[in-house]
């Protein structure tokens, strides 16, 4: 006489389920580990654009863009930026015309340039996928997002003037026309670009827009200018160094810095632990300093 198949017990069937489940709880880490990596990848990539776009700019007009073009009784008011600037040489013609920034100032004269379907539009090179939530910068009046500022340099520009302003030691700040020959410590050793959030590791971070320098928050004094929306600087202070505390800081949702585009085109991965010295030589154009090993 056949025996009736003998079935799982409850014990083994534990077994199985906790067998199950240590090997998601291995699995998932992997997972997401190379999910960020092609986050980071693509990041990357979006930079590399950018920096083609700028050395597009360069070829054209023997320097790369301002941070924005303003005069001193007007530096607080809305402009086009260096992000605006290279719109055509990031296949984006369509949306350069659209916005007028040969035509027009940006927010035609207001002291806040509000947003417009335009200025809202979402624009992927401009945003890193590791940066989630909307693609509008709720900070910044609703225009569209971006995760990528210019480097003004090491100088802090937190209160300010006009011509504080155009002293920067960086590649892109007001009224900069820097060229690579103007950048003596080399290309391949400066920052032009580099990554910011809105949302995510720090949600007190602000992130940056891509249409522009959007204004002032009112006409008490220049030092409310929105520089962030287009430019900062960074330095070895904790408020403003890789992934600082402070709200404009540069930094990035990739786990451990963030990425960096130079003037020679080339992106690089700076850790946030970087040697604040490094940080500074890298950031400014014509200090003369050696740059050690950073990678």
């Amino acid at each position: 006489m056949k025996r009736p198949p003998h079935g799982f017990t409850l014990v083994e069937l534990l077994i199985v389920i906790a067998i199950i489940g240590m090997l998601i709880g291995l699995l998932l880490p992997a997972i997401q580990s190379a999910r960020e990596a092609a986050r980071r990848a693509m990041c990357q990539n979006h930079l590399h654009q950018l920096g083609i776009a700028l050395h597009g700019f360069h070829s054209s007009f023997e320097h790369f863009p301002p941070g924005y073009s303003a005069n001193e009784e007007n530096y607080f008011y809305p402009h086009w930026s260096w992000s605006s600037y290279v719109l055509p040489y990031l296949e984006e013609g369509i949306v350069y015309n659209a916005l007028g920034v040969e035509s027009r100032e940006f927010g035609n004269g207001a002291m806040l340039a509000p947003a417009t379907a335009v200025t809202q539009r979402p624009m992927p090179v401009f945003v890193c996928p590791s940066d989630l939530g909307n693609v509008l910068n709720d900070q910044k009046d609703l225009h569209g997002k971006s995760n990528y500022r210019g480097v003004m340099g090491t100088i802090p520009q937190l209160i300010t003037s006009y011509r504080i302003a155009m002293t920067e030691n960086g590649v892109i700040y007001l009224n900069s026309n820097i060229s690579t020959d103007n950048i003596t410590d080399g290309s391949s050793q400066t920052l032009i670009v580099g990554e910011c959030t809105l949302s995510g590791l720090n949600p007190s971070h602000n992130g940056a827009i891509w249409a522009g320098m959007h204004g002032s928050v009112s006409t008490s004094g220049p030092e409310t200018t929105m520089y962030s929306d287009t430019m900062w600087f960074i330095n070895s202070d904790p408020n403003w160094c890789i992934n600082g505390i402070g709200l404009q800081a540069f930094g990035s949702n990739h786990p451990g810095g963030a990425s960096f585009c130079f003037a020679d085109g080339s992106i690089h991965f700076l850790r946030t632990e970087i040697d604040g010295t490094t940080l500074e030589n890298l950031a400014a154009r014509n200090d003369g300093m050696l740059v050690g090993d950073y990678d």
